[in-house]
């Protein structure tokens, strides 16, 4: 780590003796971002809509969609961090970064893999308990957006390959920012390039020229635009703070969230081969921009209610349990109908949500703030 922040440190250096003849500089970058209960109940409305289509397909048929919105806020919160402390800083703090992101996501999916172990190989049956103790492996690993299609089977813990994407992007991002993105310095160059990748996924995807297991692999372009969204904020959002840019982001957020409702519902959205992943993602990043502008103010307010924020604060713990809870009361509860499964499902997801959040996940919350960098970013 610190070899890597000396090669941050050096290029930083090298950014600010570049001329403006050659780069053009960011004249006034966007005040910190602080936090925002908004971007909380966005996260809660994306993860009850991946619930509804694992819940009722029927009723949420393009639910998964809500990944797609998790992704994009990922891209921009965690650039947005890093661009914070690079301006500032005029450096990446590699470790404090890791630590972060360590001490966020291990203890719920540790808990989650530790509680699946222990059933597996005290209650389960002998198929069934290999195939849960394979998908324990690749979710340890980080690789179930790689194992999806291949030889690990198992409905457990299938959703978690979204977790990986995410991870693997964690590892790389931080390492590539310090090589493309300058203190100081105008990245829009950086930015309208995500933009040609986002625009050639999608492409490839609507043109049918990729299968159903690429696209587990191949969708990073949603935390790409969240990236971008990040770095334009970066270098514009200074100027949205009048009038005209809030009368712009309050169409963000109305158009934003009303598209991620009706894309939800939308049977085409789930289609593998559909653009509805390109166009939720979209929607996503304008919902982002009109959320941190309007902030809790005309639509922002349908995001901030109190319930929302605080499911929402929940929300990571509910996607891990979800899931497995859903599929182990399928098993335990054969042959009822689903007004009776579907609420026994969910009231145990999101009991053992508290448990998560209250155990493991709150306590290494005030952990992690230890490791924010001393400008008090917000992680």
């Amino acid at each position: 780590m610190r070899f890597l922040q000396a090669v941050s440190q050096t290029r930083a250096r090298r950014g600010r003796g570049v001329t403006s003849a050659r780069m053009s500089t960011v004249a006034e970058p966007a005040p910190a971002l602080g936090y925002r209960p908004g971007l909380d109940g966005m996260r809660a409305v994306a993860v009850l809509l991946v619930a509804g289509v694992h819940t009722h397909p029927r009723l949420v048929p393009g639910g998964s969609i809500g990944v797609d919105a998790f992704f994009v806020l990922s891209g921009f919160l965690i650039t947005t961090l890093l661009v914070e402390e690079l301006d500032t800083l005029d450096c990446i703090f590699f470790g404090r970064f890791y630590a972060r992101r360590a001490l966020r996501l291990f203890p719920a999916l540790l808990g989650l893999l530790a509680v699946v172990t222990l059933w597996a190989a005290l209650v389960a049956a002998p198929d069934t308990r290999h195939k849960a103790l394979l998908e324990v492996l690749a979710a340890l690993s980080y690789t179930r957006n790689f194992t999806f299609w291949s030889h690990v089977p198992g409905p457990l813990l299938g959703h978690t390959w979204s977790l990986a994407l995410e991870e693997q992007f964690y590892l790389v991002w931080p390492l590539l920012m310090t090589a493309l993105v300058r203190p100081g310095q105008s990245a829009m160059r950086l930015v309208r390039g995500f933009v040609g990748i986002f625009v050639v996924f999608g492409t490839l995807r609507m043109c049918h020229f990729t299968g159903p297991g690429l696209v587990f692999i191949m969708r990073p372009e949603a935390l790409m635009l969240g990236a971008a969204v990040a770095l334009v904020r970066r270098e514009h959002g200074h100027r949205w703070t009048g009038e005209e840019g809030r009368r712009w982001a309050a169409w963000g957020v109305t158009i934003g969230g009303a598209g991620l409702v009706v894309l939800g519902a939308w049977n085409g959205a789930d289609n593998f081969f559909s653009a509805g992943f390109s166009i939720a993602a979209l929607c996503s990043a304008a919902l982002i921009l009109g959320l941190v502008v309007l902030d809790d103010s005309g639509p922002a307010r349908a995001f901030t209610g109190r319930t929302l924020v605080a499911f929402g604060r929940m929300s990571y713990g509910f996607y891990l349990w979800h899931l497995p809870v859903l599929r182990w009361t399928d098993d335990r509860l054969v042959g009822r109908s689903a007004m009776v499964r579907v609420p026994v499902g969910l009231g145990l997801a999101l009991a053992a949500t508290l448990v998560s959040y209250r155990v493991l996940e709150r306590p290494a919350l005030r952990l992690k703030r230890r490791f924010l960098a001393p400008t008090k970013v917000a992680a």
